[in-house]
């Protein structure tokens, strides 16, 4: 199963935001929030928190300390103290509790993992075994197979390529498959799109002082960061091709030098990628390298978009209405009829992602416990103009439809986008249908299958 979750205590809103962020982002997630030592024990209530971030000065009757003794004394759970001041008393009563670190404000995101890789080094219980993923929400067949295959490659050290529509959930799953692989390191990940082409191979390998304008001081990469445990490249497919090679040697040899360094250095990392771009046509297109994807793409995990998983849309829907609903502290309950049925007709083109935006949205505005109103944008299909009626075969009504299919996709019939995916019939049957009907030698030049 996923990790059990991580609790943040502090009444102090943007440290808070700013706590989870680093933590999530760095594969230390799920967070819990609390801004009280009554909100804390709640949470404890109804979780078993692996590890507890608390405030010392929390602005409530309670103090941090009070709950820091029942931590060690009641619960025995790890827990380090987050604070900025306090006079020699409470410094003493706070070492009483024998607290696992601390964390002085205002932090830094690396001493945060520092402190936090130490302590989970000796408190983690060893990694239980693969049950079932919490934070997945899912009871779509696609869904489940794709869980399946993502319990099987977990413990293995393959590279894993996760393609799948914008919005799909690549992130989620590669944060599942770092848990369910019993990794003893973090989870690092880089977004190869949002970062400057002269500045990503710098950000994966690290540099050393004065390797170019501005290195002012020797910086540790991904790679190093992620030792002992997972490197997920996101949106690997925007990588510039002289980087690739630089990323193929690493795979291959796992090895690197940082920029402007000499000595090789080795880091045990095991690497996912995702991309929702078809790295098949981007090798063709002479923008991705060929023996790259294949390293890549050993265990390939698609996602499929919502749109062929409408058994999924009302739970996840119910899910992100919870979380907003905490968050915004209001009592929302639920969905009106009508707005589950719209929910079921829309296409939700930006996938999982749109559909949690959507219902966030809904939960601020909502000013009744039962959304009624989602705001959905218009899906209607442009007007035509009424044509004159011409007789013609069946025959030639088919070749016309995948003719004009074939060229809204460039020739491509497999994968997201492809023709097969629109017209929704298997790639081998589009095949046949293309032979039968005489069309194949329109798309020969140039044609991506």
């Amino acid at each position: 199963m996923l990790p059990s979750p991580i609790l943040v205590v502090e009444d102090e809103f943007i440290i808070a935001d700013n706590l989870q962020d680093i933590l999530e982002s760095n594969g230390w997630g799920p967070v819990l929030l609390a801004v009280s030592v009554e909100e804390a024990l709640a949470h404890l209530a109804a979780h078993t928190p692996r590890l507890v971030l608390l405030d010392i000065m929390l602005a409530g009757p309670r103090s941090g300390i009070e709950l820091g003794t029942l931590l060690r004394t009641h619960y025995h759970l790890p827990f380090i103290y987050i604070t900025s001041h306090a006079d020699k008393q409470t410094l003493q009563q706070a070492v009483a509790t024998q607290p696992h670190g601390y964390i002085l404000k205002p932090f830094q995101e690396e001493e945060i993992l520092a402190v936090l890789d130490q302590v989970l080094a000796t408190t983690a219980p060893p990694p239980a075994p693969a049950a079932s993923l919490p934070d997945i929400v899912s009871q779509s067949a696609a869904i489940q197979d794709v869980l399946a295959a993502l319990q099987l490659v977990a413990p293995h050290p393959h590279t894993v390529l996760i393609t799948g529509e914008t919005g799909t959930g690549k992130e989620l799953f590669a944060r599942a498959l770092h848990a369910q692989s019993g990794r003893p390191g973090p989870l690092v990940t880089v977004n190869c799109a949002a970062l400057p082409s002269q500045l990503i191979e710098s950000e994966l390998f690290g540099h050393e002082k004065g390797a170019f304008t501005g290195a002012v001081e020797r910086r540790v990469g991904k790679f190093e960061l992620a030792d002992g445990g997972t490197l997920f490249l996101d949106e690997v497919g925007e990588l510039p091709l002289e980087l690739q090679a630089k990323l193929l040697r690493v795979l291959q040899e796992k090895e690197f030098e940082r920029v402007g360094g000499r000595r090789v250095l080795r880091a045990n990392v095991r690497v996912l990628a995702a991309t929702n771009r078809v790295l098949e046509d981007e090798v063709q297109a002479g923008r991705f390298r060929q023996d790259l994807y294949y390293r890549l793409n050993v265990f390939p995990l698609p996602l499929p978009p919502l749109r062929h998983r409408p058994d999924d849309i009302e739970p996840l829907a119910e899910l992100f209405l919870r979380r907003a609903a905490a968050q915004l502290r209001k009592p929302l309950t639920g969905f009106s009829a009508a707005m589950r049925e719209a929910m079921r007709r829309h296409p939700w083109p930006g996938n999982v992602r749109e559909l949690q935006h959507v219902v966030e949205r809904a939960a601020l505005l909502a000013t009744t416990p039962l959304i009624t109103d989602l705001r959905l944008e218009p899906t209607a299909a442009p007007a035509v103009p009424e044509a004159v009626f011409t007789p013609r075969t069946l025959e030639d009504a088919e070749r016309e439809l995948i003719r004009a299919t074939l060229q809204h996709c460039n020739g491509r019939i497999r994968g997201a986008g492809g023709a097969a995916e629109y017209l929704r019939i298997l790639p081998t049957t589009l095949d046949a249908r293309i032979r039968k009907l005489g069309i194949q030698k329109e798309f020969t030049t140039g044609r991506k299958s």
